[in-house]
């Protein structure tokens, strides 16, 4: 449990300052890309972050291993359409809608909630907030592990490793369970009252359109490994930040309460805006809740054993202390 140092600087400042840092890097990439906060380049502002502290080398031994794992997984999640296409597995579409309307008394709460508040052409200050949310999808885990790596980097592998289980737990679950979104089913027809087929906006996309921001930036690894269009469920939009307040609840108290809010704001705007369903975010929920746990008595061997192995050696320095 090693602790980063910051010469000659108050760490509380030094913190804030990097955070500043990240906030204003992370706009420009959100107005530049059309909203999407890609990982691999917001890694390189981590990146010069590390230098400025003065621990490039810390931070290459330790984020280079998660990095290689992390965008392995984004490739390969990349194919999981033509996966599941070409083994034959069925494409889950209508049971989805039915589930749905099933645990909200026949009605769809994307349907309902954009008809309630997204008017196409003027953009409400509770839209933009909503994609923003939803564009920091990548931003918020990798900023709390670099929060853990300059804290205490024990807690950082912890994090690492129940991201990575959580991420890959979700990429099978795409291969073996592919689910359409709400805005794709209506795309296709299939959603219906009254005989009718229902739109369901993509947000994010109208929302760029209108801005007028960006939209044609984009890294090589995603464009390699595009998001899958028929993963919907788990969300790993609600998974993320599930997994991030389950560490300030057990660890990071203080943030607790932000991160509460945070998930309820983010799991309303996913289904406001098209991307899932509700019950989609509560398969995220359930796969962070066990990704979390499932790594502890994993960590808690690791600990032991480094303990034992501390315990040891001291042992061995004591007896050779006195046999001299």
């Amino acid at each position: 449990m090693r602790r980063l140092g910051v010469r000659g600087r108050s760490s509380s400042i030094y913190v804030a300052a990097i955070f500043a840092y990240l906030l204003v890097l992370s706009l420009i990439q959100f107005l530049r890309s059309g909203f999407l906060i890609w990982p691999d380049t917001f890694m390189v502002f981590l990146l010069i972050a590390a230098v400025v502290m003065g621990h490039t080398r810390s931070f290459l031994r330790d984020w280079i291993p998660f990095a290689v794992v992390l965008f392995g997984w984004q490739l390969l999640r990349g194919y999981t359409d033509n996966t599941a296409v070409d083994a034959g597995i069925t494409v889950h579409e209508t049971d989805l809608i039915a589930a749905e309307r099933a645990l909200f008394g026949g009605h769809l709460p994307t349907v309902v909630l954009q008809r309630a508040l997204y008017t196409p052409g003027n953009v409400q200050w509770y839209d933009m907030l909503a994609v923003v949310l939803w564009a920091m999808h990548f931003v918020l885990p990798l900023t709390f592990a670099y929060l853990l790596w300059i804290q205490n980097r024990t807690l950082y592998w912890r994090f690492v490793a129940a991201l990575l289980t959580l991420s890959f737990a979700a990429f099978f679950t795409y291969v073996l369970f592919p689910a359409v979104p709400p805005w794709l089913a209506a795309q296709n027809g299939n959603i219906v009252e009254q005989g009718r087929p229902v739109a369901v906006h993509l947000l994010k996309t109208e929302i760029a359109g209108q801005m007028e921001f960006g939209g044609s930036f984009s890294t090589w690894i995603f464009n390699k490994g595009n998001p899958n269009r028929i993963a919907a469920m788990p969300s790993l939009h609600a998974a993320y930040p599930t997994l991030v307040c389950l560490f300030t609840i057990a660890y990071r108290r203080r943030l607790t309460p932000f991160m509460v809010v945070y998930c309820l704001a983010l799991w309303f705007s996913i289904v406001y805006m098209g991307e899932h369903y509700v019950i989609d975010a509560i398969a995220g929920i359930v796969y962070a809740i066990v990704s979390f746990f499932a790594v502890r008595p994993v960590a808690a061997f690791v600990t032991a054993r480094r303990s034992g192995r501390a315990t040891h050696a001291e042992a061995e320095l004591d007896s050779g202390l006195v046999a001299r």
